[in-house]
C-alpha cells in the first residue's frame, strides 16, 4: 500500500487514455507546489520544469537551483525531495521497471545521470534531446493515438536510448523482485509512523526481518542509512509545515524531531539553510509574485503552461497529418427499393436570442437558409427576455404589456414560409424572485415571485395570438412555455415545474390542440433521469421532448486527469472524448423516455454544437464543416429534429469580439461571411430523397426520378485531450488545426452499381482550406483585423467549394466507381447524374 502523500498525488495524474492493456507502465503526473511529491519512486522517473523555478536535493544533501526549462532524471529508490516555489508547476514521466525491462533491460543496471541544472545554457544540447523525446511522447499522448501504439512505443524506446548512450556510467548492482518489495514495505511504514518514535527494532519486529538485512538494504536502495532516510522523511513534512503559521518548535515536535534544534540541524544538512532562513526566501518569493500581479500571471500561464516544453517536439502539421493513411472501400447499389431519407436535420434552424432576429442581416441569412434548404421551423429563444421590452409596471404600478417586438418576429418568420419555434425564455426583471447574476443579455434564471402574474403574462401573449394570427395558425407551431432545464440546477425541480405547468396550463386554455416543447440542458445523465421523472410524476408531459447537445460533460465526469482551463466564454465543462457524444446522448435520452412509459415522445435536439465554448477558434474553420457532416448524416434519422446552434456570431451572451473570425457559434460571421461550416450545410441541402448506404465517412443518397446519387463524404477528427480542457497551447488567430488527435487521409473508392448503363455527368464539391472556407482566406488574405467591403465581399466568395466536373461511362453491368481522397477535416459532395 502507497503513502498516503504518493495518493495526494495521483490526483494530478493523466493516464494515457485507451493504453492501460497495451502500455501500463508510463504515466504523467502534474507535480504542483501543494502537492508535494514522494521521496522516493520504485520507477524511473523524469522532470521537467513547466513554470517557475525550485529547488531540488538528493540523498547527499546538496540542494540545486531549478530554473524553469530543467530536465532530471530520478533513478528508481532514489531519494529526491523536490521543492516548487508557489508559481511552480513541474511535469513527470514515471516508467515502471518492468515496462524498462522490456525495452531495455541493460537501463536498469545503470545509474543515470541527466541533471540539465548543472550546465550552462551553451550546454544543453544532448539535454534537449531528452526534452525533445519527452515531448514526442506527450505530444502522443494527448493526441491520444490509442489505435496506433506503436508510435508511443517508439518515442519511449527513443528516450530510453538517448539516456542511455548519453547519460549512464557504469553498470549498478541488480536489485531482485523481493528485496525492492521489502524494502518498499519498510518505507511504507516509515511514512506512516514518521512523526512517531521509530527505531531499526521496531521496523525490523514489524517486516519480521532482521536488523542487519534492514540496515544493508537502506544503502542499497536508497544510498542513505536507515536513520537518515528517516530524518529526510521528517524533514519533507516539515517543510510542508513551514508555510503555515506554527511556530519551530511546534513544526518540529509534530513531525518528530525530538526538538527544535534536531530539526535546525537536519535543515542545514539537507537544505543547506536554516528553517528561518527558508522561512525568509519563501516569503521574498511571494512578495515578488504578488509584485508580478497574481492574477494576470495566473491567467496567462495557463494557457500555455505546456508550451515550455512542446516547443521542443519539433512536430509539424504536415508531419503530423501524414503519419497514417487508409482506404476505405464501398460498394453501393442504387437500383432497387429503397428507404425514405428523413430529412430531420432540417427541421429546424436556430435563430438565436428573438432581439436578434430584428437584425435585418440575420434577417437574410435565415432568408437564405430557408430557401435554400427548405427548414420547416426558425427556432427563437427569449422572446420575453428585458430586451423585447414585453413587461412592464407604470407610475401607479399597473402592470402593462407591449407584443411590438414579437410581433415583428413571428411576421419575419411566416414571410420566409417558415413557422416558428418560441422558446419564451429568461424572467422579466420586474417578475424575477431572484437574480442569480445574468450574461451580457439582460437574462434571468429565475422563477417568478408572484406565480399569478407570469400567468397573466402567458395569457395574455396567448390571447393577442390567438386573436392576431388566428389558432389554426398556431396549432402549427411549437412552444416551449418556459427555458431550458438547466434553469432546475438554479431554483430546484419543484419551482421549475411549477413554473412551466403554469405556462402550460395556460397556453392549453387558449386551445388543447397546441404543440408544447420541454428541453432538457447539458446537465449528467442522472440530472437528466430525475428530470424526466419529476415530469412524469408532475404531470408536465409535453408533445415533443427536447434536449441540448454540446458535446459537454462536467469536469471529472470522464477519466481523465486534467486541469480545466476556465474562462468568461464559457461554462465550466469539457468536451467529451466521445466523437459520437450526439448519437450516444440521443440514445440515452430515448431510453430514458422509454423506461418512464413515454417512449412515443418525438426527441428533438433543440441546440446543438460541436462545443459550449463561445470562443472556440475551431468553430470558424473546416473541422466544423466535417462535424457537421458526420452528426447530421449519422443522426438524421434517429432524432426528429437536430438544430444547430445558431446562424449567426450575433449572440451578446458574452462581450463581443473584435475579430471577425472569433470563434463563434454562427453559420455567418457577425458581418454575414458565410463559414465553413454554412457551405457544409448548404451542400446538406443537394440531398436524394432516398437512402442508398451510409457508413463511416459516408452518405449515400439517391433521386430516382431524376436518376442522380449523392455522394457524402467526410473525414472527421476529434478535438485532442489538452484543448478539450481549453488548453491553448497549440492554437491562435491564424493557426487553428494543431489541436486535434493524429488523424489520417482517407482515400474512398466507392462503387454504385445498379444503375442504367451509359455515360454519367459527376461533380465534386468539396471544402477545404484551400477551397469553401472563409476563415482560411482570410488567413491566406494576410488575417487584417479591419476589412473593407470589397475584402468581405472576396471572402464571401471564398465559401464558394471546390468544384470539379467529369463525364465517365458505366462498365456493361452499370457500375460505377468514384475515387476521392480527404485529408483531415475535408468534406466533399459528389453528384453522379446520367446524361440522357
Amino acid at each position: 500500500m502507497r503513502c498516503e502523500m504518493e495518493r495526494d498525488n495521483r490526483d494530478e495524474d493523466m493516464m494515457l487514455k485507451g493504453t492501460k492493456q497495451e502500455m501500463p507502465g508510463f504515466r504523467f503526473r502534474l507535480l504542483r507546489p501543494e502537492k508535494k511529491r514522494e521521496l522516493w519512486n520504485p520507477d524511473f522517473e523524469l522532470l521537467f520544469l513547466l513554470r517557475g523555478s525550485g529547488r531540488v536535493s538528493y540523498e547527499d544533501g546538496e540542494v540545486h537551483n531549478l530554473p524553469m526549462g530543467s530536465i532530471f532524471a530520478i533513478n528508481r529508490f532514489q531519494i529526491c525531495d523536490l521543492d516548487l516555489d508557489e508559481d511552480g508547476l513541474a511535469l513527470s514521466l514515471c516508467v515502471s521497471a518492468e515496462t524498462i525491462d522490456s525495452f531495455h533491460i541493460k537501463l536498469l543496471k545503470c545509474e543515470v545521470k541527466c541533471q540539465s541544472f548543472f550546465y550552462m545554457e551553451d550546454q544543453q544540447e544532448k539535454f534537449d534531446l531528452i526534452r525533445r523525446d519527452m515531448a514526442r511522447i506527450f505530444l502522443e499522448m494527448y493526441k491520444n493515438n490509442e489505435e496506433q501504439p506503436i508510435y508511443m512505443k517508439s518515442r519511449v524506446t527513443a528516450l530510453l536510448e538517448d539516456l542511455l548512450f548519453y547519460f549512464t556510467s557504469g553498470e549498478k548492482v541488480e536489485q531482485g523482485r523481493g528485496g525492492r518489495e521489502r524494502i518498499q514495505r519498510a518505507s511504507d511504514y516509515i511514512l506512516q509512523h514518521c512523526r512517531e518514535e521509530i527505531t531499526l527494532e521496531d521496523l525490523a519486529d514489524h517486516l519480521y526481518l532482521s536488523r542487519a538485512y534492514i540496515s544493508r538494504s537502506f544503502p542499497q536502495y536508497f544510498g542513505v542509512s536507515f536513520r537518515e532516510y528517516v530524518t529526510q522523511v521528517r524533514l519533507a513534512h516539515a517543510v510542508q509545515e513551514m508555510h503555515s503559521g506554527a511556530t519551530l518548535t511546534e513544526i518540529a515536535y509534530h513531525n518528530g524531531f525530538v526538538n527544535e534544534t534536531a530539526m535546525i540541524r537536519a535543515f542545514r544538512k539537507y537544505r543547506g539553510m536554516t528553517p528561518s532562513e527558508y522561512r525568509k526566501q519563501m516569503e521574498y518569493t511571494v512578495k515578488q509574485r504578488e509584485k508580478k500581479g497574481k492574477e494576470r500571471e495566473e491567467a496567462a500561464g495557463d494557457h500555455d503552461i505546456f508550451q515550455s516544453l512542446l516547443q521542443y517536439a519539433a512536430v509539424t502539421e504536415q508531419e503530423i497529418e501524414t503519419i497514417n493513411e487508409s482506404a476505405v472501400s464501398v460498394t453501393a447499389a442504387v437500383n432497387g427499393r429503397k428507404p425514405r431519407v428523413a430529412g430531420h436535420w432540417k427541421r429546424v434552424i436556430n435563430a438565436g436570442y428573438a432581439a436578434s432576429v430584428l437584425n435585418r442581416e440575420v434577417q437574410d441569412e435565415l432568408e437564405q437558409l430557408v430557401q435554400e434548404l427548405g427548414y420547416e421551423l426558425i427556432r427563437v429563444k427569449g422572446i420575453l427576455d428585458d430586451d423585447m421590452c414585453v413587461f412592464r409596471r407604470n407610475m401607479w404600478g399597473e402592470i402593462q404589456f407591449c407584443w411590438n417586438y414579437i410581433d415583428e418576429v413571428i411576421d419575419f418568420i411566416l414571410s420566409t414560409g417558415a413557422k416558428p419555434l418560441l422558446e419564451f425564455g429568461h424572467m422579466p426583471l420586474l417578475l424575477a424572485k431572484t437574480d442569480p447574476g445574468r450574461t451580457m443579455r439582460p437574462a434571468l434564471s429565475s422563477s417568478p415571485r408572484d406565480l399569478a402574474e407570469w400567468r397573466m403574462l402567458i395569457k395574455n401573449l396567448m390571447e393577442h395570438l390567438r386573436e392576431r394570427y388566428g389558432i389554426n395558425q398556431m396549432r402549427r407551431w411549437i412552444f416551449n412555455p418556459w427555458i431550458s432545464g438547466d434553469v432546475i440546477t438554479i431554483d430546484g425541480g419543484d419551482e421549475f415545474f411549477e413554473t412551466w405547468k403554469a405556462s402550460y396550463e395556460e397556453m392549453k386554455r387558449v386551445s388543447p390542440d397546441l404543440v408544447t416543447c420541454l428541453s432538457f440542458g447539458l446537465g449528467p445523465e442522472e440530472h437528466l433521469k430525475a428530470f424526466i421523472e419529476t415530469m412524469k410524476e408532475k404531470e408536465c408531459v409535453p408533445e415533443i421532448f427536447a434536449f441540448r447537445s454540446f458535446g459537454t460533460v462536467i469536469y471529472g465526469e470522464e477519466e481523465e486527469k486534467m486541469n480545466l482551463i476556465q474562462n468568461n466564454e464559457s461554462v465550466n465543462m469539457i468536451v467529451s472524448r466521445d466523437p459520437d457524444f450526439l448519437r450516444n446522448r440521443g440514445e440515452k435520452v430515448k431510453g430514458l423516455l422509454q423506461k418512464a412509459g413515454l417512449g412515443a415522445l418525438p426527441v428533438l435536439v433543440d441546440e446543438c454544437s460541436s462545443n459550449i465554448w463561445q470562443r472556440d477558434l475551431c468553430n470558424d474553420t473546416c473541422y466544423k464543416a466535417a462535424w457537421l457532416f458526420k452528426n447530421l448524416l449519422e443522426n438524421e434519422e434517429a432524432l426528429q429534429g437536430i438544430a444547430y446552434f445558431s446562424v449567426n456570431d450575433r449572440l451578446d451572451e458574452v462581450f463581443p469580439a473584435r475579430e471577425t473570425y472569433h470563434g463563434g457559434f454562427g453559420l455567418f460571421t457577425m458581418n454575414g461571411i458565410p463559414k465553413a461550416v454554412c457551405t457544409a450545410l448548404r451542400l446538406l441541402g443537394r440531398m436524394g430523397s432516398r437512402l442508398v448506404k451510409r457508413g463511416d465517412g459516408y452518405f449515400i443518397s439517391t433521386e430516382p426520378e431524376k436518376n442522380q446519387s449523392q455522394i457524402y463524404l467526410y473525414n472527421y477528427v476529434h478535438y485532442d485531450m489538452l484543448y478539450r480542457y481549453r488548453h491553448a497551447v497549440n492554437i491562435s488567430r491564424t493557426d487553428r488545426y494543431r489541436v486535434f488527435n493524429m488523424g489520417e487521409i482517407r482515400t474512398f473508392s466507392v462503387k454504385l452499381t445498379g444503375l442504367e448503363p451509359g455515360k454519367y455527368c459527376l461533380r465534386l464539391y468539396k471544402v477545404t482550406k484551400e477551397h469553401g472556407s472563409s476563415y482560411d482566406a482570410w488567413v491566406r488574405m494576410g488575417a487584417p483585423e479591419r476589412m473593407n467591403r470589397m475584402e468581405r465581399a472576396m471572402l464571401c466568395h471564398s465559401a464558394d467549394p471546390e468544384y470539379r466536373v467529369w463525364e465517365q461511362e458505366t462498365d456493361p453491368e452499370g457500375s460505377l466507381t468514384v475515387q476521392e481522397r480527404l485529408e483531415p477535416h475535408e468534406t466533399a459532395l459528389i453528384e453522379v447524374e446520367q446524361i440522357l
